[in-house]
């Protein structure tokens, strides 16, 4: 949930947290054309870090210490099964968003302003919204037949066999399509334990320590409940709040987690927390304040080492790629710092973690400084990353704050 900026939670948009998770493998794209570059970690550094939890639950630590230890001074409470929607689909107005009522199974379509209800057997619906009419058509494209004109919203919910299906992905709960302004969304409703069993999988490896699963279900319900956004809909399906795979994503061992701590909240003063989380630390997490400017009491940087000083996200069994990383800097990937081609960087200040808050950048057509992790992490852009068990990653935003230029990096 790695978020790039936007204002602690003005939306989550906010802050860009929420990690874009880099677990997967990508072409290699290592170059030469500017200073070079090298860090560890990956991700804001805010709050629980996944391989350190990792490493703690293969440590024996349960999930509860786990939450404990990323998130200072907050306890437990449970809070309702609340309802949540969730956008999978935006276009402009005039569009259309095809829903599959698989084979076997059986659905029933309502419009929401009369109540009045269709059933539906397996096949394609497409839900056109006309705005002459304002109205929504509904077709069944499997067959070429309409199913009828509808004053609308549109929601569809499954009556046997199995969730709906929306771009090859299966989706508890209901599919509602409405018109909103000059947009037409695509949105899933559904009771937010539901909605964890699509986060939890997306954002962590179902493989890790139950522990470790068990703290990611934690964490991502409470930054759920307290980001909420109760508008058109509640969060987006990425990393703008939380990576969400619906059913399809669903594995025994992260529902597991899901029910093993059913709608159990980590909490400051009674209120559900903005559990900012990230893939890779290092040996300490980082102060929010250096990332998005506020100052959170459960969010303060801690040491994430263990009784022998290592830090838990290199634990033999942890052991996270992002551990150390190299790469280059693309020399005319930051036009908008106005120095041209960029030929040195020079670090000014860091934060009491490590992490680099100020720079200097010069390059063929003069200098600049650069204050904020997030502006330095996704203002410099690398021509390719190669990580520390030796796979590349392609250009693009360095991986962390946690970095080093130059000769600093021989």
């Amino acid at each position: 949930m790695d978020r790039l900026l936007g204002g602690m939670l003005a939306g989550v948009f906010a802050s860009l947290v929420a990690v874009i998770l880099a677990f997967g493998a990508a072409p290699p794209a290592e170059g030469a054309t500017g200073p070079r570059v090298c860090g560890s970690g990956y991700g804001h550094g805010v709050g629980l870090s996944q391989y350190g939890a990792k490493g703690r639950a293969e440590a024996g630590q349960s999930f509860g210490r786990i939450i404990r230890t990323y998130y200072r001074g907050v306890g437990f409470k449970r809070l309702p099964n609340d309802p949540v929607r969730v956008l999978l689909g935006n276009k402009a107005r005039r569009g259309a968003f095809d829903v599959v009522v698989r084979s076997g199974r059986t659905a029933k379509l309502r419009n929401v302003k009369t109540g009045g209800t269709v059933d539906l057997g397996p096949g394609r619906y497409r839900t056109k919204y006309v705005p002459r009419r304002d109205a929504y058509r509904v077709t069944d494209i499997s067959r070429g037949r309409s199913v009828g004109l509808y004053t609308g919203p549109i929601v569809y919910r499954p009556s046997s066999g199995g969730p709906l299906v929306f771009r090859n992905t299966g989706y508890r709960g209901a599919i509602l399509v409405r018109a909103t302004g000059k947009r037409l969304f695509l949105i899933n409703a559904l009771r937010k334990e539901l909605y964890l069993r699509g986060v939890v999988p997306a954002e962590m490896p179902a493989s890790w320590e139950m522990d470790a699963l068990k703290s990611q279900a934690v964490a991502a319900r409470s930054f759920a409940t307290a980001t909420q956004r109760r508008g058109a809909f509640d969060f987006f399906d990425d990393y703008r709040d939380q990576a969400y795979g619906g059913a399809s994503a669903e594995t025994r061992r992260t529902n597991r987690a899901v029910r093993g701590t059913a709608r159990l909240h980590a909490v400051y003063n009674g209120s559900p927390i903005t559990a900012f989380f990230h893939s890779s630390g290092s040996v300490k997490t980082e102060d929010s304040a250096y990332v998005f400017g506020n100052r959170v009491p459960y969010l303060k940087s801690r040491r994430d080492v263990d009784r022998r000083g290592r830090a838990y996200v290199g634990r033999a069994h942890a052991d996270s790629p992002w551990l150390g990383w190299s790469g280059r800097i693309d020399a005319d990937g930051s036009p908008r710092f106005g120095v041209g081609s960029i030929q040195r960087i020079r670090v000014l200040d860091r934060s009491p973690s490590g992490r680099v808050t100020k720079i200097r950048v010069r390059g063929t057509e003069g200098a600049t400084t650069v204050s904020g992790e997030q502006e330095i992490r996704f203002g410099l852009q690398s021509t390719g990353i190669r990580r520390n068990d030796g796979s590349t990653r392609p250009g693009g935003a360095l991986p962390s704050a946690r970095i080093f230029f130059g000769k600093a990096c021989s």
